[in-house]
């Protein structure tokens, strides 16, 4: 191509010329590394038409989202007054005065946030002015106040303390005040443990702040939650939620990102080594990587393209794809100096030759992971957007700066050392019996596969029937919180929350139409009842809902109500709200938008075991709302974590099989159009085949989930895969027009001449890969060893299944059944 040829000669007349541009670009790129921002959030993986995802939206826009952090403070006694001081003390604007940005914490809810808003306002609406100063209260008079809050009992000598206080107070007032504080004792249940010991500090947050806003937030938060508790004998505070959470998860990425790439670099370096056995030839290709990488990286910052938890996987990705573009110029290079041309003649040589068939593995490469773009989940379209730009990148760098550098390296040396050098690489090759034994290996399993292919084409049908009926039957997996370790900190911290507290996953409906009507109240109950009541909720301790864990307006009008009953007119459900708004912050439950009230309902539930559940779940949700809506003037929408994942999970299968066949099939276009045979391109597919073949066969194998890394795993075993068909269809096409061989003869020779070379790349490639799988992030563990499979499959596919079709196909042209070695060579 001509435009291979440009290239050539202007990296060999003008290598500074090309080394300078690449500076200055990178130099540019770079200074995008400041503006990358990262996304864990289960929500950022989601489409946004996903109702779920537009009434989460909701949620945040009426409610301020459900966005929070938890601090879990232990202690001996929580109910001690010096930590009742402390925790009367934190609100936003206390927070803010301490170090927290101003507006990133909305709310600052404790188990005495009665004592701190609601008291002072019934007190003085019943006509007793007291106003409440924790901190001019004496301890013993305090902590008598604080067991009566807990405990609140008729006989509490707080009331009488009380009375002497107020100047006196009645049975009827007496009476009021006992069933207020048995009421908020039951609201706050779930705020302190019943012996005293845990407290939970729940800060509600800003839903627009971005990752790095957490990230730094969290530590904020630690800081102050932990500063306002300094000096307190025996207090322990443990953070779990979406700060806390999104702080661990990047500083274990920037690590586990970190460890992977060195490890990767390390594998890298020493296929290098043994490759070329030259200091500076294991540099060079790295510079080229990791040049690439590093445009990779600014593009992410100047575009505002997040680092999401499939980014991890970039960087040891493109040193394990793109290494081979690298080393196929540079051993083309070192053949022509073998050879006898110059440093410039070979240098333009190499890419002139070998840059075409690079091109040709980058394009099918590229079209792997092209075909990630057509899903609607945006991390993943951004993952096949920076792996396609990767590889562009590397591609274009191999076939510019890698010359320039080497005919700036080469013309300074004197030429006795580069003859020494290139004496070498002779001798080594020629005495390599290691080389020879795999090529004789390679040679028979092709043999023996040709000389078998009716047999070994029945094998491989059966496989790939498996294979499909694996599909549509392996699990799949969403939640990416089981990305991350169980020892994170954030995630211990919810583990010891759950078993005080009981769960904190909080799913939503919300509710929409006239909320205050009393016939719609009614039906908000009615729906809270039939959740748990559903056949398909688990018996006795297992159950996904209970009555006790669901809440919203509809119930604490319920309980304010004298009577025990809903009011029957809109003037009673009036007044018991305006009682109720003296008590409780009414406008957490109920909002308005566009002139319409919304109603949130919560339901505080588990986060189910197995995928299977999770869809029970969801499913019980909307079909409960569903049913109450037919009857009622409401309309529902559920969203919150469990719905957030299960409809994600809906999404998996139909992603996996859209962007494998979309990939399959633009593989399918550039190999008719190569070959320029649309039988031998079909033909060629048989490799990638195998590959996906045995991904799948591992995942239904092991139990595996198909999940948000290994629904990418048929795309990219199809776009670096189908490299090692184009080799041994493209020889043994040479062979049989070329040379004149017949079948055997061509097989044999293709896999002798091409075979060791085709298993070098792939055990790098997969060598990469398994490093992947060494990760401590359990999707990254399937996601590498998942793909080092596949790629093994498309290996064994391009070695032994391929021969067998190229010789049925071949001897179907012929006219023979069965083609031997004395069969006539003709047209294929």
């Amino acid at each position: 191509m001509k435009i291979f040829e440009f290239l050539a000669s202007q990296s060999e007349k003008r290598p500074w010329l090309v080394i300078a541009i690449t500076a200055l670009v990178t130099v540019f790129l770079m200074a995008g590394f400041p503006r990358l921002s990262t996304e864990l959030s289960q929500e950022a993986m989601m489409p946004k038409h996903y109702d779920s995802i537009k009434a989460w939206d909701e949620v945040k826009d009426v409610f301020g989202g459900v966005s929070s952090e938890i601090a879990l403070v232990t202690a001996e006694n929580v109910a001690d007054p010096e930590v009742a001081r402390a925790l009367l003390s934190m609100d936003p604007s206390d927070a803010e005065e301490n170090g927290v940005p101003g507006g990133s914490v909305l709310k600052v809810e404790t188990y005495l946030d009665f004592i701190k808003y609601r008291l002072p306002e019934m007190l003085a609406a019943v006509g007793i002015d007291a106003p409440i100063d924790p901190g001019a209260v004496d301890d013993a008079s305090l902590t008598q106040f604080l067991d009566f809050y807990l405990d609140p009992r008729p006989d509490s000598p707080f009331l009488d303390l009380m009375a002497a206080f107020t100047g006196g107070l009645d049975e009827e007032q007496r009476a009021g005040i006992l069933a207020v504080f048995q009421e908020n004792r039951e609201r706050i249940a779930g705020m302190i443990s019943d012996d005293a010991t845990a407290t939970m500090l729940r800060f509600q947050l800003d839903p627009d702040l971005s990752e790095n806003a957490l990230t730094a937030l969290a530590k904020d938060l630690e800081s102050y939650v932990s500063g306002k508790l300094a000096g307190i004998e025996g207090v322990s505070v443990y953070y779990s939620g979406d700060a806390s959470f999104q702080k661990d998860s990047q500083e274990f990425m920037q690590k586990e990102t970190s460890k992977l790439m060195l490890i990767a670099l390390l594998f890298v370096m020493l296929i290098l080594y043994l490759t070329f056995r030259r200091l500076s030839d294991i540099g060079l290709p790295l510079l080229i990587i990791l040049v690439a990488i590093f445009w990779i990286i600014g593009v992410m910052g100047w575009a505002g393209i997040t680092y999401t938890t499939m980014s991890v996987a970039i960087m040891p990705l493109m040193l394990g794809i793109n290494i081979a573009y690298v080393i196929h110029i540079l051993s083309r290079y070192y053949e022509e100096r073998e050879g006898g041309a110059s440093v410039d003649l070979s240098a333009t040589t190499s890419v002139k030759t070998v840059g075409v068939a690079v091109f040709l593995t980058a394009i099918t490469t590229l079209f792997g992971f092209s075909s990630f773009m057509i899903t609607d989940m945006p991390p993943m379209r951004d993952f096949g957007l920076l792996c396609m730009m990767g590889i562009a990148f590397s591609f274009l760098l191999s076939l510019t700066l890698l010359p320039a550098i080497i005919v700036i390296r080469d013309r300074r040396k004197r030429e006795e050392k580069q003859q020494a050098h290139l004496e070498k690489m002779r001798r080594r090759r020629r005495d390599s019996r290691y080389g020879t034994a795999i090529d004789n290996v390679l040679v028979r399993m092709a043999m023996l596969s040709e000389h078998n292919h009716w047999a070994v084409a029945l094998v491989t049908l059966s496989l790939v029937a498996f294979a499909t009926f694996a599909v549509f039957n392996v699990r799949t997996g969403a939640d990416v919180r089981k990305m991350m370790p169980e020892d994170m900190p954030s995630m211990k911290a919810s583990e010891m929350i759950t078993e005080i507290f009981g769960p904190q996953n909080s799913d939503v409906i919300l509710a929409w139409g006239d909320i205050y009507d009393p016939k719609n109240l009614a039906a908000i109950l009615e729906l809270e009842d039939s959740i748990p009541l559903d056949p398909r909720n688990l018996p006795e301790s297992e159950y996904y809902f209970a009555r006790d864990r669901i809440s919203s307006i509809a119930d604490y009008i319920l309980m304010a109500s004298p009577d025990g009953k809903l009011p029957d007119t809109r003037e009673g459900v009036t007044a018991v709200v305006e009682q109720l708004s003296l008590r409780m912050p009414v406008g957490s439950f109920v909002g308005e938008k566009d002139g319409e009230y919304v109603a949130m309902i919560m339901l505080n539930s588990g986060f189910p075991e197995t995928e299977d559940e999770m869809r029970v779940k969801t499913n019980i949700l909307r079909d409960r709302s569903a049913a109450v809506a037919e009857k009622s003037g409401l309309r529902f929408s559920s969203t919150g974590f469990t719905v957030l994942v299960a409809d994600l999970l809906g999404n998996i299968v139909p992603t996996q099989l859209e962007t494998s066949g979309l990939a399959l099939l633009l593989c399918a276009l550039v190999l008719i159009l190569v070959f320029k045979s649309f039988i031998y391109g079909i033909c060629t597919l048989v490799v990638v085949v195998c590959g996906m073949a045995a991904e799948l066969l591992f995942l239904f194998a092991l139990g595996w989930p198909l999940d948000l890394m290994t629904v990418m795993v048929a795309s990219l075993v199809i776009g670096a895969g189908i490299d090692f068909g184009i080799h041994i269809t493209h020889r043994f096409r040479e062979e049989r027009h070329v040379n004149g061989s017949d079948v055997e003869e061509a097989i044999r020779n293709t896999v002798k001449h091409v075979g060791r070379a085709l298993v070098a790349a792939a055990l790098t490639t997969m060598g990469v890969f398994f490093i992947l799988g060494l990760s401590n992030m359990g999707m990254m563990q399937r996601f590498g060893f998942t793909t080092t499979v596949g790629l093994l499959g498309a290996l064994l596919g391009a070695i032994l299944v391929l021969p067998s079709v190229l010789a049925i196909v071949a001897g179907r042209i012929n006219g023979a059944d069965a083609p031997r070695r004395n069969a006539v060579g003709g047209s294929d």
